[in-house]
């Protein structure tokens, strides 16, 4: 039978010897206490406040506190505001256990790992999972999709950015792109895991200004490069010298197979998995590159250094590529003398030893595997070289015509160099 519960009624209902009675408060329809049996931890039984109801026609359960960390009133109180949302149309009940069965930043990055991973080139697949792993899971994984908000990236970007600040601005565009995926509902699903309203949370943190990186290496340091890359005859020494030799991206020389070297003799035919732009880019190779794919394709065949599944520059994990450069680049470069030099320099050495040669920038930019031509035309200013080199000599041609010849800067003849 109800009656108006208390804080006197509730301390003083004896618990059940087995399972849980039940008393429905007398003020409140729907609101009671459940007095739970005795347990080692709880000698006089527990008690929690609950609110029923019926929605759709089943009837619900919503447990809104224990006591006494909820008061009788406290819980009357919740109770009340509880039935004014019944009566609205709403589900408490369901609510919560939605509440509770909600998405989280982890569940958000496994999906990441599903829908758009597969799109991206595998070491781009690899960077990513990457700074998911070591930087968003573990500061944000738990937290539910939909609880996320701008300042929690904005101190996710700052706490990065205090001692790398390009690593914040990379692993912000990556939870960028993890939270707009989060705005359409998944396949097999009807509501997106955020709303319209919450919007993208990554969106307005300012990045960190980056400096633009223009180093290229002159023929004394690439002689240098050379001779501490023949001291280092090692899987990761012999792809850094096949960068250098071909201007590749790193990842692309990781992921190499001999088989894209097969299709076509003296032609390198990397395949779209591999490549930024997801294009299958087919390249010639120099002389000296041919030659060293030799070399190795030799060693394997000779030593314990075979390749495995068919990679042409083996990690240490049985059928598997290399993974990293960094220690052996460290290694390199050091001992090349060179403290502030990136492995991707070699990449811009190669396409600015092109565009000083007079190569136009659509070759390097073919050679490189650009797609659009604004991403090559950050050489245009090394390709004007021999141009500008050309035109003083021809403007001073001109310009000493009658004066002594010693003033007279001589072109070059036919076919020689400009």
């Amino acid at each position: 039978m109800p009656q108006e519960l208390n804080e006197r009624v509730v301390k003083a209902i004896e618990p059940p010897k087995v399972g849980a009675a039940t008393i429905w408060d007398a003020k409140v329809t729907g609101f009671g206490v459940r007095v739970f049996a005795p347990t080692s931890r709880r000698t006089q039984g527990a008690r929690s406040f609950f609110m029923n109801y019926r929605a759709d026609g089943r009837e619900r359960r919503f447990t809104i506190g224990s006591f006494p960390e909820w008061s009788v009133e406290a819980a009357r109180n919740e109770a009340k505001e509880l039935r004014r949302r019944i009566d609205r149309g709403e589900d408490p009940a369901s609510q919560k256990r939605e509440r509770r069965e909600a998405p989280t930043v982890a569940d958000l990055a496994d999906r990441y790992q599903t829908e758009h991973l597969p799109k991206k080139a595998k070491h781009s697949q690899a960077a990513d999972w990457q700074m998911i792993r070591n930087e968003i899971l573990p500061r944000l994984g738990s937290r539910k999709v939909a609880d996320i908000h701008h300042g929690d990236l904005e101190a996710l970007h700052r706490e990065i950015g205090t001692t790398r600040p390009v690593r914040a601005n990379r692993v912000l565009a990556v939870a960028s792109k993890m939270f707009s995926l989060a705005l359409k509902p998944k396949e097999g699903e009807t509501t997106p895991w955020r709303d319209q309203a919450q919007g993208n949370p990554c969106k307005g943190v300012e990045r960190n200004p980056e400096a633009g990186h223009e180093r290229f290496f002159s023929q004394a340091e690439l002689a240098a490069l050379s001779d501490a890359l023949t001291a280092h005859r090692t899987p990761a020494g012999d792809c850094i010298s096949f960068i250098m030799l071909t201007g590749c991206r790193p990842g692309e020389a990781m992921a190499a197979e001999w088989k894209q070297f097969d299709v076509e003799p003296g032609f390198w035919i990397k395949p779209a998995a591999n490549t930024k732009q997801r294009k299958t880019h087919k390249v010639p190779l120099g002389p000296a590159a041919l030659e060293l794919l030799a070399r190795i394709r030799a060693d394997q065949g000779a030593t314990a250094r075979r390749s495995q599944g068919n990679f042409v520059f083996p990690g240490q994990v049985y059928g598997q590529p290399l993974k990293n450069l960094h220690n052996a680049w460290k290694a390199i470069s050091g001992a090349a003398g060179l403290s502030d030099a990136r492995i991707y320099d070699l990449r811009h050495t190669f396409a600015s030893v092109g565009a000083g040669g007079g190569l136009s920038l659509q070759i390097i930019g073919r050679l490189l595997g650009h797609t659009q031509f604004k991403t090559t035309l950050k050489y245009a200013h090394l390709a004007d070289d021999p141009l500008r080199e050309a035109a003083t000599k021809i403007t001073a041609q001109i310009a000493g015509a009658g004066k002594p010849k010693a003033d007279v800067v001589p072109l070059p003849k036919r076919g020689g160099a400009a």
